[in-house]
């Protein structure tokens, strides 16, 4: 240690002279109305540091921890010393600086007492940084800037490349510190994550480099993603799934924090954004300043990533204290009318109405330019921002290590589409979640809203459940419970209706994107539109709209699963507009019965209550009390294991829906059995992985094997595994012989001496609009044959199908008879007509219905 000049006064030799030997120093404490002299020491003392047990605060005893400031040789500045003490069960602390020096004071006894020695005192400002000898030996090494000494020392030892300092006095004193020493120096702030923390970072970037200063050469800010625990700081263990190589990631991705650079003559004051164009060449007098709006920060400009779509990113406070941000998109300063304005001021940010007002705010939204930038995308749900995955939800919340350099720019400055969270997690779990469990419709419809995220992962396609039973049933009761996972709309709850406009469910499944769409009572909606709904939800892209100028719009995108109730199905809807039910529909929305066979609709244990409506409304109120959190620790932990093996966790889930398929799926299921397999699967996967996670207060299995049974039910009702266009042939030939076969159909009757077939008198039976004839074959006394003529088969029969996957599906299932390899149609020798080609469909095809087994009504 070097020598130094100057000494503590009253010619102490030991600095620690008033300390006694236990190391604690009892001054009297000083009359109340008495004013006091402190006089600093303000040459650096040429000692060792106090221990942590030499300094004392009356109120809070001996310090557990202190830091030495020291100059550039390493002299001995001040200290600032850690205090912890329990308040319950809460560990309190307490960070104070001390000082040497002289104070003189009157005690409480009118005595005056003069002591020179350690106290707790402020240095005066301007204040030494933490870590200045370390900062003059390494003249040339990054600087590496935290808000405390002890995230000072973890940082040293995560980044050794980097010269560490922090200034005292934490989040509210980066005006009273002495920034000079980082003239010329690269410094990157590392802010706690929460907001002082920030605020601390922008602060400390105004005074290490002033505008026009010659401070720092450059200042940048690491930005901390938001998911990561609110208050950490690098002396905190690191968050789950987080490594040091991702922190060092972090520090080589901060972003330039130089303020900036405003239109010309637009100032900010503490009251807000100004336009003072100052004092011509020939004026003596400033002219008129126009104030704009309320204060407000930029944080910087925005795009997509490939240049388009710019703009410009502010954040302020409402008058409630709450804060907003939004990318206001730069194409807006060029609609007619007052847009921004409008968008602003309701989302609390007062703008001033004067049209010379509006239109300077336009201008300097249009000509603000910033070295900060930011990802601007127009659909929640899964992003990539700088190589990492980033989710964003309904709002703008981010979650993954890049989430801070991705915004969501949309034309609102509001957040309707947000998903707000009340209650805690262990609410949910215990008055939601816990009440849930053994009821496999309640479980899946939970799961449901979990596993869209998965969606992405393992490049699954959206599609939806539809919960279809007569009223009182429970049906509601599921979407409030799956609703509660992500949380309650910005202006009322998250269920939506079926009755809606197509713009308006393409918002929705936009805002709504790799979370959950929820829509109540299908009944409601038009039945001419369902169908264009579902293909369009389950497509995942709105209409294609052509623009102003006859070009095509960018189209609305989305991925999702949906849920959706109502007392009829699907097929029944498709019926009132007189529509037929295609396979593609059945499989991107499921049909799932109510009653889950328990006599209690969708309800299986009751969980201490008497009856299923006690349990429902215990649900649904607890559902608009507690929500929101549940969806976002799931989130949190699916980024996190997304991030930091992405493969492996898509072979996790696929592995479960491959095991699925195994133990569910019938090995000659078709094509579409297996899609909806898949989609359970998905289901079940994320249900298991939030009990792992520790989301959902389940046992291990709980979800998997709700998706199970609901899956067996669903194949149960549609009448078994194969494809929906081979049931839906054989219904339709089906269908056709039950409605004409005794009317259109000649019967032939066989002659009991010698075998013959004859028809029957013409003055007995006359056959009108005649599709065929039907006969008893082998002498058969119960059972029919139907000849059906060419034209009856392709025009009527089989109308609105392909005539030779008809004909395929009845020969695989031996209901056509008499078919050969070069003719589909049979030559059959009719009574006074003479061979004629007919397709001769079996009698025992009248005999298929589609009821499920006894196993399957019971699952």
């Amino acid at each position: 240690m070097s020598e130094h000049t100057g000494s503590p006064k009253a010619g102490a030799t030991d600095p620690f002279a008033p300390l006694k030997a236990n190391g604690v120093a009892h001054y009297p404490k000083p009359r109340q109305d008495a004013k006091e002299t402190w006089e600093p020491t303000l040459t650096p003392l040429p000692v060792e540091a106090p221990q942590p047990a030499d300094l004392f605060h009356p109120g809070f005893g001996k310090a557990v921890a202190c830091w030495p400031y020291r100059d550039a040789e390493g002299g001995l500045l001040f200290v600032v010393a850690r205090f912890e003490r329990r308040e319950g069960d809460k560990l309190k602390k307490d960070v104070t600086p001390f000082c040497h020096g002289r104070r003189v004071w009157i005690d409480s006894k009118g005595a005056q007492q003069d002591r020179t020695g350690w106290h707790m005192k402020a240095p005066p400002a301007p204040r030494p940084l933490y870590g200045l000898q370390h900062l003059a030996a390494r003249p040339k090494a990054p600087v590496l800037l935290v808000e405390g000494e002890k995230a000072a020392d973890a940082a040293a030892k995560l980044f050794p490349e980097h010269v560490v300092i922090a200034s005292q006095g934490g989040s509210n004193a980066a005006s009273r510190a002495d920034w000079s020493p980082l003239t010329g120096r690269a410094v990157t702030c590392w802010p706690d994550r929460d907001e002082p923390g920030l605020a601390y970072a922008n602060a400390a970037a105004e005074h290490a480099r002033p505008r026009g200063g010659a401070r720092a050469k450059s200042f940048r800010i690491v930005e901390v993603p938001r998911d990561w625990p609110e208050g950490w700081d690098l002396a905190d263990p690191l968050p789950v799934g987080v490594s040091p190589e991702l922190l060092a990631e972090l520090l080589s991705e901060a972003q330039d924090a130089d303020p900036p650079q405003l239109p010309p003559n637009f100032i900010f004051k503490s009251t807000g954004l100004w336009y003072d164009p100052g004092a011509s060449l020939d004026e003596e007098v400033p002219a008129e300043r126009t104030m704009i709006a309320a204060p407000f920060e930029v944080v910087g400009e925005a795009n997509d990533g490939a240049g388009q779509n710019w703009g410009l990113v502010i954040r302020w406070k409402d008058r409630d204290d709450r804060h907003h941000q939004w990318s206001v998109p730069k194409r807006l300063i060029h609609a007619d009318g007052n847009r921004i304005a409008e968008e602003l001021e309701e989302a609390g940010l007062h703008c001033n109405p004067s049209s010379k007002a509006r239109s300077l705010l336009k201008q300097f939204i249009g000509g603000v330019r910033s070295k900060r930038r930011r990802i601007c995308v127009d659909r929640t749900g899964w992003h990539l921002a700088s190589g990492k995955s980033v989710f964003i939800l309904p709002g703008g919340e981010a979650y993954g290590p890049a989430a801070s350099s991705v915004i969501l720019q949309t034309d609102h400055a509001g957040t309707d589409g947000a998903f707000l969270a009340a209650g805690s997690l262990a609410d949910w779990q215990e008055h939601v979640g816990r009440l849930a469990a053994g009821n496999s419709r309640l479980v899946v419809a939970i799961c449901t809203a979990l596993a869209t995220p998965l969606l992405d992962i393992v490049g699954g396609d959206s599609g939806g459940l539809h919960i279809v039973g007569d009223s009182q049933t429970g049906k509601s009761t599921t979407l409030y419970v799956a609703g509660s996972v992500w949380g309650k709309g910005a202006r009322g709850a998250q269920v939506r209706q079926w009755r809606a406009t197509a713009n308006g469910l393409e918002s929705a499944a936009s805002e709504t994107s790799d979370t959950v769409l929820i829509l109540d009572e299908m009944g409601q909606a038009s039945s001419n539109d369902v169908a264009d709904t579902i293909y369009m939800l389950a497509n995942g892209s709105g209409k294609l709209r052509a623009g102003r100028e006859g070009g095509a719009r960018k189209s609305r995108t989305w991925r999702t699963m949906f849920l959706s109730t109502g007392e009829v199905t699907l097929g029944a809807k498709m019926a009132e507009a007189g529509r037929k039910l295609m396979a593609g529909l059945e499989v991107r929305l499921v049909n799932l019965p109510a009653d889950a066979g328990a006599g209690m609709g969708v309800f299986q244990q009751l969980h201490n209550h008497s009856k299923p409506g006690d349990l429902a409304k215990a649900l649904q109120a607890a559902a608009k009390t507690h929500y929101g959190t549940a969806g976002r620790s799931f989130l949190t932990h699916l980024v996190r294991a997304r991030v930091t093996d992405a493969r492996g966790l898509e072979a996790r889930v696929k592995t479960a829906q491959a095991g699925f398929a195994r133990k569910h799926v019938p090995e000659d299921a078709a094509g579409q059995v297996r899609s909806v397999a898949d989609r359970f699967a998905l289901i079940g996967a994320a249900g298991e992985l939030g009990i792992e996670w520790g989301v959902l207060p389940w046992s291990k299995g709980e979800a998997m094997a709700a998706a199970g049974a609901c899956f067996r039910t669903w194949l149960g009702e549609r009448g078994g595994a194969g494809a929906t266009e081979d049931q839906q042939a054989i219904a339709q030939v089906q269908a056709f012989l039950e409605a004409h076969g005794e009317s259109r159909f000649t019967p032939l009757v066989r002659r009991a001496e010698n075998g013959d077939v004859t028809p029957p008198n013409p003055e007995q039976h006359r056959t009108q609009n005649r599709a065929g004839w039907r006969r008893r074959p082998n002498g058969s006394a119960d059972e029919w044959e139907y000849l059906i003529l060419p034209q009856a088969w392709t025009q009527e029969v089989c109308k609105g199908m392909d005539p030779k996957r008809v004909v395929a599906v009845l020969r695989a299932a031996g209901l056509l008879l008499g078919a050969s390899s070069r003719a589909a149609a049979d030559l059959v020798k009719i009574p006074g007509e003479g061979p004629i080609r007919c397709y001769r469909v079996s009698g025992a095809i009248l005999g298929i219905r589609e009821e499920p087994g006894e196993d399957e009504i019971e699952s």
